[in-house]
């Protein structure tokens, strides 16, 4: 698998390329720069103020490690040097990229100022060396970057700017970020755009990391924060040089960078005699303050501030006030400071956050003569303080649990005011399954679900697991890490067999994992990360194995093998592979509704259901393709009628499965007159008698729905069908409708029109009849006491409290109970209440004799 290190570090390059003519915004101009008003990042900086102090200085080389630049862009000559190709040696260093990756950033640091044309860069005025370090899709090896570093120096740079990152540590690209600094050059580098921990090389404590904000100062969601980051500068739509004479945007960290690395060279332009060391207490002491208060992990010291960066005078402790607990400062893990204590000043307090428990190692540079003129304090949670006297050269390393630490710098009785240097270092405790570095020092794994953490605490680090299989099954490992300096390499291998290589994760997904079918016998997993770092992060393992499904059924793979299914009415089973079918019998002692649902079905889709009889092997009764999709949808995958018998149930799939078992359910339910549903109803003699006379139907599913509310036109039918039963004559309506809602499309289109003739069913005012709308039990009363000529007057009582003689449905009721046709509910008769099937149908028996 090829392994990319180092790329672009701008994730939304060539937003829009913009050519002379572009709409200008409308502001004070800072320049005669053409596009100077589209360039909002530089008053951000301050680069206005800056500018009346210093515009830039040929004498400061600066080298710009990128894509190389285009060297005949106009706003760009005379402030170029020639070049080095460290990609291919025999070319220049013209910018070959696919977006002018390295031209932009260049002319953010760079472009020729003032010259009424184009843009401005920070500097106006500079020496850039391009050394060409990444290729046309800005992509290199940490190899290579190093040696830029190294050319960089070599060349006499005293600036090295690097809008590009690894996520992987490199003893290589150390040992030059730290002959950089030995030699007295400043070296700059973006965060990231990962959405994570600080890149390399901006993660080493003497490179000042920048991040990116958007203008109204906020983070740009991509930018790498943590611990080693320093400084934050505009990010997004930095308008700026393209290749060809072209201008455009970008953004990310890649932006960012540039501004710091120009602000820098105004510095050293303006105090030639400083140090690296100088330079960057200077930009963290003037940085304009975001976010939380002082350091943080987001915005670092906060925004670049050019406007004090040359005008207010460097402190040797711009961490003051912090002489007590309460006061204290953040010193961050993997980072430098810098500060002084005297006769009037004695004690220092700053706080760290430990991510992990491990150990912070602290090399100290002190300029007082004497052997331990500094005593460091240590306050941990949980744990007893600890002090440590200190001298110039002396390292010191301590415990520290995860959270906060508090730390107290004190000067010695009787020392003289010196300043102390101190850069931090911190590594990551063994995990808990240590040692555990080669197969035969493997930590066993017990369980079906587990979860382990662990690190990769020192270089080559290597953790090895053990898994004992006891049966056939499938086993699924997923490794994360919980940053992406963490680059996972997975091995798995059972005993005496192969290894198989799990390796495809990358900085977007780190995630490797491994799903593969395992027989019974001991499986190793190995751990590494791919270059053998240390890494202070973790990983987490999460490893489930799922046995193969016991089909306590089998063998059932033919007619003449199929299951019963007596009393629970329950299929279970797997079906493992394409040709497997599972076979299940069951009888039917009376004539029957046989419902079929699937409650789990293991896969989306793919399974076959078919139905047979014991004298119809021959073909099914019912089949369907459809039963994971029915039982998705909570529907049937069969219901139908059956007469006595014995049945078969073929089951199969096209997708196979063995560690699920689908579930079916079978329900047989006897049928009365074909209806499931009225066995146990009070009506149940009077739907079964009626329906045998042709009076009533059911419904296609084998019910009746006797309590469900009657409409208008099952009324109407029902009511009818009654008459014609008793032997009445009932002439069928002919003729048109004269209602807007009822066609001849209706069901009840010929019994609603009848009843409406024969005055026994009414419309609307409206012009509707509302075929199915459903009737009122006083709607009912008053219809079947129509249908039936029945003389109605008011009563002098009422049978019921809740019907008053004044009610216009009351006489048809009291006509309806004198004939004990209808009845109440005890003392009310509800004639709001909607009538239901079953109360219809008893109601025309009664009225008709049926």
């Amino acid at each position: 698998m090829k392994r990319i290190l180092t790329t672009f570090l701008a994730f939304a390059m060539a937003m829009s390329i913009l050519f002379a003519g572009t709409q200008r915004v409308e502001a004070a101009a800072l320049t005669n720069d053409r596009y100077i008003n589209n360039q909002t990042h530089l008053k951000l900086i301050g680069a206005d103020a800056a500018w009346k102090l210093a515009t830039g200085n040929q004498l400061i080389k600066i080298a710009v490690l990128d894509t190389g630049v285009d060297y005949n862009h106009p706003d760009l000559q005379g402030n170029l040097l020639p070049g080095v190709n460290l990609v291919n040696p025999s070319k220049s260093a013209q910018d070959d990229s696919l977006n002018g990756h390295g031209t932009a950033v260049t002319g953010v640091l760079a472009a020729r100022g003032n010259n009424g044309i184009g843009v401005s860069g920070v500097l106006w005025n500079a020496r850039i060396l391009p050394i060409k370090v990444l290729d046309k899709y800005g992509e290199t090896d940490v190899e290579l970057l190093a040696k830029g570093i190294q050319t960089a120096i070599d060349r006499g740079a005293k600036i090295i700017l690097m809008s590009v990152s690894s996520m992987s540590y490199s003893k290589s690209l150390t040992a030059a970020v730290l002959r950089a600094e030995a030699s007295g050059v400043l070296v700059v580098a973006a965060s990231g755009n990962e959405a994570n921990r600080v890149a390399y090389p901006a993660a080493y404590p003497t490179v000042v990391a920048v991040g990116a904000v958007r203008d109204n100062l906020t983070p740009l969601h991509d930018s790498n924060t943590g611990p080693e980051l320093n400084l934050v500068a505009p990010g997004f739509n930095i308008y700026t040089t393209k290749p060809n004479g072209k201008y455009g945007t970008f953004s990310g960290t890649s932006a960012a960078a540039p501004q710091v690395a120009g602000a820098a060279a105004l510095l050293l332009a303006r105090y030639p005699n400083m140090t690296p060391l100088d330079i960057r207490q200077m930009l963290y002491q003037t940085a304009f303050d975001l976010g939380e208060r002082g350091w943080d992990r987001q915005t670092g010291y906060g925004m670049v501030n050019l406007g004090d960066l040359l005008t207010e005078k460097q402190s040797l402790d711009f961490h003051e006030p912090n002489n007590t607990r309460s006061q204290a400062k953040a010193f961050p893990i993997e980072s430098q400071l810098r500060a002084q204590l005297s006769e009037q000043d004695v004690v220092d307090w700053y706080f760290m956050d430990i991510p992990y428990d491990g150990k912070v190692t602290f090399v100290t540079t002190v300029t007082s003569p004497l052997p331990a003129p500094l005593a460091i304090s240590f306050f941990s949670e949980n744990r007893d303080p600890s002090t440590y006297y200190v001298g110039n050269g002396d390292t010191l390393t301590v415990p520290a649990k995860a959270g906060r630490m508090y730390i107290k710098m004190e000067r010695s009785g009787g020392v003289n005011a010196f300043t102390y240097l101190m850069t931090s270092r911190f590594l990551i405790n063994p995990d808990r399954y240590e040692p555990n570095n080669t197969i035969d020092t493997a930590r066993p794994l017990v369980g079906n679900q587990i979860s382990v953490i662990g690190n990769f605490h020192v270089e080559g680090d290597e953790d090895w697991f053990s898994y004992y299989v006891r049966e056939y099954g499938r086993l699924k490992v997923t490794v994360t890490a919980d940053t992406k300096r963490i680059d996972l390499n997975m091995k798995i291998g059972k005993e005496g067999e192969g290894w198989e290589e799990y390796d495809t994760g990358d900085r977007n997904d780190p995630t490797e994992r491994a799903e593969k079918e395992v027989s019974p016998g001991k499986y190793y997993i190995r751990l590494t990360e791919y270059w053998k770092n240390q890494v202070n992060g973790e990983y987490k393992l999460d490893l489930s194995f799922t046995p193969v499904v016991k089909d306590t059924n089998e063998p059932n793979d033919t007619y003449r093998q199929a299951s019963p299914l007596a009393g629970g009415t329950m299929m279970i089973g797997t079906l493992p592979t394409h040709e497997d079918q599972d076979w299940f019998y069951f009888t039917v002692e009376s004539e029957s509704y046989v419902s079929i649902k699937a409650p789990i079905i293991p896969v989306s889709s793919g399974v076959r259901l078919e139905l047979y009889g014991a004298d119809t092997l021959n073909y099914a009764l019912y089949s369907t393709n459809d039963v994971a999709q029915l039982s998705d949808q909570g529907k049937e995958v069969l219901g139908m009628k059956l007469k006595p018998g014995k049945y078969y149930i073929k089951l199969n799939s096209f997708v196979p499965f063995k560690y699920e078992t689908y579930r079916l359910t079978v329900t047989k339910q006897p049928l009365i007159e074909g209806y499931r549903d009225i066995s146990s109803h009070w009506a149940k003699s009077d739907i079964a008698r009626l329906s045998r006379k042709g009076v009533v139907k059911g419904f296609d599913d084998a019910t009746f729905q006797p309590d469900n509310p009657v409409t208008r036109g099952q009324f109407a039918t029902m009511l009818i069908q009654s008459m014609r039963a008793k032997g009445i004559n009932i002439v069928p309506y002919t003729g048109a409708s004269p209602f807007g809602d009822l066609t001849t499309k209706h069901w009840a289109y010929g019994n609603l029109l009848t009843a409406h003739k024969l005055g026994i069913i009414q419309g609307y005012p409206n012009g509707t009849i509302s075929p199915d709308q459903s009737i009122t039990r006083a709607e009912m009363a008053l219809m079947v006491a129509r249908a039936n000529d029945l003389l109605l007057y008011k009563r002098s009582t009422s049978s019921f409290a809740d019907l008053p003689t004044s009610h216009w449905a009351s006489p048809a009721v009291e006509a309806l109970v004198a004939k004990k046709w209808i009845s109440g509910y005890g003392q009310i008769f509800k004639p709001q209440g909607r009538a239901t099937r079953a109360e219809v149908v008893v109601l025309l028996a009664k009225a008709y004799n049926l």
